[in-house]
């Protein structure tokens, strides 16, 4: 994540996106950045971001992760935590210092995520139901709209739905590893299955919010 990235700088908005699906942050931060900058400024930078992009991210719980320990000494390690604590106050649930490098601080992150991930998913993550109609099956996810599939001609369809368009039109289509997020994501939804109770087959032509393309489950979706 990049300063600018909630206006669409790097691969800002995929990844903001993605953001949007947790329920815990933890926010890594080096305390001896390789490249000189301030690890201050560089916190300040990513909630900056956070902030603009909305959806709720800027107040999700965080845990702050103080990462190459090793690189500073214990002394300095346990001072820079201290400065956190006081500097974060309740906006962080823990400040915890790590290092890849030797394993230290590892076990306490591990232990502290186990503490803080809510127990629970959101009404949003339940599995669809199939309800029958005369002339099309909808799958209704548990708390969202309908997910209606039409039959457009030959190993052609379209898929008619608030969630699965929005998903569609925030991701780049162009790149691989956001093709086979919307996959996993079209599986979790009930697309896939949808498709397939109206006799969608691999590699049939699929339109969603206007952008018609080749769904190939197990491969990739192609434009």
């Amino acid at each position: 994540l990049i300063e600018g990235a909630s206006q669409g700088a790097g691969l800002g908005h995929e990844f903001l996106a993605h953001v949007e699906r947790c329920r815990l942050l933890v926010h890594v931060l080096d305390l001896a950045p390789l490249d000189g900058s301030d690890p201050v400024s560089n916190h300040e930078t990513i909630e900056t971001e956070l902030r603009d992009h909305g959806a709720g991210l800027a107040d999700l719980p965080r845990v702050l992760c103080l990462s190459k320990a090793d690189l500073v000494t214990p002394e300095e390690a346990q001072s820079a935590m201290t400065a956190w604590v006081d500097r974060l106050g309740s906006d962080a649930l823990e400040v915890i210092f790590t290092s890849a490098a030797t394993g230290a601080g590892l076990d306490d992150l591990r232990a502290a995520l186990v503490r803080h991930v809510p127990a629970s998913g959101d009404a949003d993550d339940e599995l669809p139901e199939v309800e029958v109609e005369a002339t099309h099956r909808v799958y209704r996810p548990g708390a969202g709209a309908a997910i209606r599939v039409v039959r457009t001609g030959p190993g052609a369809f379209r898929v008619e739905n608030e969630r699965v368009e929005r998903l569609l039109v925030r991701h780049d289509l162009a790149n691989e590893e956001s093709l086979r997020y919307i996959e996993d994501r079209f599986r979790a939804m009930g697309v896939i299955k949808a498709l397939e109770a109206e006799g969608f087959e691999p590699g049939d032509d699929v339109e969603i919010a206007g952008t018609v393309f080749e769904l190939d489950p197990g491969g990739s979706p192609r434009r």
